[in-house]
C-alpha cells in the first residue's frame, strides 16, 4: 500500500502528531548517519557525558538537540542495537542474559533474542524533537511516547492508510532496538512497552509506551490521525485538541480548520 506524497515539514508534523495524541512530550527524530563526514558536519552538540541513548531520546521529548557517537552512550547495549558496534549475537553477549537471571537457560534467550532488530555500520545518531529537523533532512524514524490509547489512535491511523502496525516486544531494548532500529530494518511502525532499564534510567511515566515510525510512514500516520478523528474522538478530546491548536497557532493551518469544522456528536460509538 503505497503513502500519501510528502507535503509537511518536520515541524508541521510535529504540531499535528503533538495535537492529535495530546502528547505529554515532543515527538522526537532520529537521524542514522553511516558515513563519519556527514555526521560530524552535523550542527550539534555532542553531550557534554556520556549517557545512556534512552535519556538521550527522553531529553529529545524535553526539546534538547544532541549527537551522539559510540563514545557519548554509556550502556553496553544500545551500541550493539543501533549499529555503533558489533557484537549483539556474539556468544558471550548473549550468554550474559542467561548469567544475570534474565531468560532461564541459554536456549531460551537464543529463541527470544534471535529477532531482535539490530543496525549495521552506524557511526553516529542525531537525536532531537522533530520539529527541529530542517525540512530538507527529516529524521529516518520518530519515536513516540505515547499513553495505551494514543497507540490505538496510532494503530488505527495506520490502518486507515492500509499499514498494520507490528509489535513483537520482549520487555527488552525498548528505545534503542524497539523504537529505532526495528521500523528501520521492518519498514514497520512498531510499538514497545519499554524494558525495565530505560524506565528506570529515564524515568518514563509507567502508563507510557513507546511507537516508532519509519520516515516514510510519518505523513501517512498523520494522514491518518486527522482523516480519523471525527468517528474515532470523543468531543471532549476533540475540545482538547482545539485548545491545543489556539495554543500553538500556526501560519497555515490545515490541522486547526479541520478540528474547528468537525461537528459535535460524530463518534460512531455516539448513539441518539
Amino acid at each position: 500500500m503505497s503513502s500519501p506524497a510528502p507535503r509537511r515539514c518536520p515541524r508541521e508534523l510535529a504540531r499535528a502528531l503533538s495535537t492529535a495524541l495530546l502528547l505529554p512530550g515532543e515527538p522526537v527524530g532520529v537521524r542514522v548517519f553511516a558515513d563519519a563526514e556527514a555526521f560530524e558536519a552535523w550542527p550539534w552538540s555532542h553531550p557534554e557525558a556520556a549517557l545512556y541513548y534512552c535519556s538521550a531520546i527522553r531529553m529529545a521529548a524535553e526539546g534538547v538537540s544532541l549527537k551522539l557517537a559510540r563514545a557519548d552512550i554509556e550502556c553496553d547495549t544500545a551500541p550493539r542495537t543501533l549499529g555503533l558496534e558489533s557484537g549483539f549475537f556474539d556468544d558471550d553477549f548473549i550468554e550474559s542474559y542467561v548469567t544475570c537471571g534474565r531468560y532461564r537457560d541459554r536456549s531460551v534467550a537464543d529463541a527470544v533474542l534471535v529477532d531482535v532488530a539490530t543496525l549495521q555500520r552506524t557511526v553516529g545518531l542525531a537525536v532531537a524533537p522533530l520539529a527541529a529537523f530542517p525540512a530538507e533532512e527529516p529524521p529516518d524514524v520518530v519515536i513516540v511516547a505515547t499513553t495505551p490509547y494514543g497507540v490505538m489512535r496510532v494503530t488505527q491511523a495506520a490502518a486507515y492508510n492500509g499499514h498494520v502496525v507490528r509489535s513483537q516486544a520482549i520487555g527488552m531494548h525498548g528505545i534503542c532496538s524497539e523504537s529505532t532500529a526495528a521500523p528501520l530494518v521492518t519498514g514497520d511502525i512498531c510499538t514497545s512497552l519499554l524494558c525495565s532499564g530505560t524506565r528506570y534510567v529515564a524515568g518514563w511515566d509507567e502508563h507510557l509506551m513507546s511507537i516508532g515510525i519509519p520516515r516514510p510512514l510519518v505523513e501517512t500516520v498523520v494522514d491518518g490521525l486527522v482523516g480519523s478523528i471525527g468517528r474515532y474522538e470523543t468531543d471532549d478530546r476533540k475540545d482538547e485538541m482545539r485548545t491545543a491548536c489556539r495554543r500553538r497557532p500556526a501560519p497555515t493551518d490545515a490541522l486547526a480548520t479541520e478540528l474547528e469544522t468537525l461537528p459535535d456528536g460524530s463518534g460512531y460509538f455516539v448513539r441518539e
